[in-house]
């Protein structure tokens, strides 16, 4: 079997699944042999309303790509490079000018696929500095990126458009085309008149099935990680896909996640003793690990919308 190679930037705790500790056992459940970099090293995510550590320095960003280009030769080992939380605009420079550097200088017919969750907020609000988002319209820019994961807000903010309905998704991801020519985009979650629903954007399909969309049974709860949990799932699906977002894709990938988050909130409410939980503080990813291997294509395709106009 055919080894499968990842590189991974993203936050990192030493307790609880946000960044690449959501990020790197599922990767490799799937058989992925995962290198990460870790753009924080935290206790925690600050979600628990207490944390210690810190954001690593530019310099160590910049001093552990250097070493494993010293080591590796990107463009042959690595099949997938996955983006995701920078803590500052100084962290997520480095990571750009390094790959930039990769995907420019590459003479090689075999290019890693550049996976990018451009992490700014939520729910309305910037958990980033606003210095960061220049620095991911450049990444989005360089014509180098094949996938992005933004949610809801974050989709607003890249494209300067509200999404109200289904009107303003559509406005929101042609712009996106218009400006950053991204071939595919994917968010785990949207509300529509108070219903959710995953999206997913393929330029590579054809006209009239670019948008595809899956309703989603809402848990109204506010799980950490999510998002990373999701672009990892995505990017595994996405891989073994041939590098295709097709509705079956994406609707797998919600069903799964969808089940762990279900997982998680239940064993949430059981250590809690109560059915008032509002928030899920760490994923339990390992002990649903075996959603992670089941195949929901052919039960969800049936639920499938598409987006007429785009």
């Amino acid at each position: 079997m055919a080894s499968k190679n990842l590189l991974t930037i993203s936050s990192h705790v030493s307790h609880g699944y946000v960044g690449n500790r959501a990020t790197v056992f599922p990767l490799q459940y799937y058989g992925w042999d995962v290198d990460a970099i870790n753009t924080t090293n935290f206790s925690n995510h600050p979600g628990f309303g207490t944390f210690a550590g810190k954001a690593s320095p530019p310099e160590l960003v910049n001093d552990i790509f250097q070493g494993l280009k010293d080591i590796v030769d990107f463009d042959e080992h690595y099949d997938l490079i996955l983006t995701g939380y920078s803590p500052n605009d100084e962290v997520l420079q480095i990571i750009y000018n390094q790959l930039i550097t990769v995907f420019n200088s590459s003479s090689s017919a075999k290019k890693p696929q550049w996976i990018v969750d451009p992490v700014l907020g939520d729910n309305g609000r910037l958990y980033v500095s606003e210095k960061v988002i220049p620095v991911y319209k450049a990444i989005l820019s360089s014509g180098f990126v094949t996938l992005i994961t933004p949610n809801q807000f974050e989709l607003e903010i890249l494209s300067d458009t509200k999404i109200t309905d289904w009107d303003s998704i559509k406005t929101a991801l042609l712009k996106i085309q218009e400006l950053y020519n991204i071939p595919n985009v994917v968010l785990s979650s949207v509300l529509i008149d108070g219903e959710m629903y995953g999206v997913g954007y393929s330029a590579e399909a054809e006209e009239g099935k670019r948008v595809f969309y899956f309703p989603i049974t809402q848990i109204h709860c506010h799980f950490n990680g999510c998002g990373d949990l999701f672009t990892a799932l995505m990017a595994n699906a996405f891989y073994e896909n041939k590098n295709k977002l097709t509705p079956a894709v994406l609707g797998d990938v919600l069903v799964k996640l969808n089940l762990i988050l279900e997982h998680s909130y239940k064993a949430e409410v059981e250590e809690n003793g109560s059915t008032e939980v509002k928030s899920v503080k760490s994923l339990r990813i390992i002990s649903s690990r075996e959603v992670l291997l089941e195949d929901n294509r052919e039960d969800i395709i049936g639920r499938v919308s598409y987006l007429v106009g785009v």
